[in-house]
């Protein structure tokens, strides 16, 4: 009888064991498919700048200084929410990009700063830093970012060096989550 118990718990231990290696292999596949869906997302959230709506030509302002060490201009393109709405204008350059939103994104919100910031942005400013200390890149090839704001709301975010295509589509794609978090939060989300 005791011999019986002994393999009936065995047989579970084995069942067990094979049912968490089945969900293991089943969570992967699901964030490698959450992975793919993100890429479609920052690609489908953002609008070419040559189908963006014509508006009246404004007083073009001078390129803050800051802007001056990205490179040429590379694309501009339009974050949207889920029912079309023009959230920031991003303006991707050589060696980064500015970041400058169309609705009133205040500086101390949770999505923006405890999220796209802290998890995001600072995220890849650590990595980097690593990556410096051990010699594999120059420190001004480094990732950096500034976030100017005027009156609490955020006027305009700078990044350099993103350096590689990943990197920005996955920024493209936390903006756009946060921009969205954010107009949700304001009751502005329609979708």
């Amino acid at each position: 009888m005791e011999n019986e118990r002994v393999k009936r718990l065995a047989e579970a231990k084995s069942y067990i064991q094979k049912r968490i290696d089945e969900l293991e292999s089943e969570v992967e596949l699901l964030k490698l498919i959450l992975s793919v869906i993100d890429t479609a997302l920052s690609r489908e959230s953002f609008t070419k700048a040559a189908e963006l709506p014509r508006e009246a030509p404004r007083e073009a302002p001078q390129a803050p200084l800051a802007e001056a060490d990205l490179g040429a201009q590379v694309s501009e393109a339009a974050v949207t929410s889920r029912d079309g709405r023009e959230l920031a204008r991003l303006v991707v350059y050589e060696k980064g990009l500015v970041i400058k939103p169309l609705m009133d994104l205040p500086v101390d919100s949770p999505p923006l700063r405890s999220f796209f910031v802290a998890k995001v942005l600072e995220g890849y400013k650590r990595k980097d830093e690593e990556l410096v200390s051990a010699g594999e890149i120059p420190e001004d090839e480094a990732f950096d970012y500034e976030v100017t704001e005027e009156g609490g709301l955020v006027k305009e975010m700078i990044v350099r060096n993103y350096r590689e295509r990943r990197r920005l589509d996955e920024i493209r794609s936390a903006l756009r989550w946060t921009l969205n978090r954010v107009l949700e939060r304001m009751g502005g989300a329609s979708g």
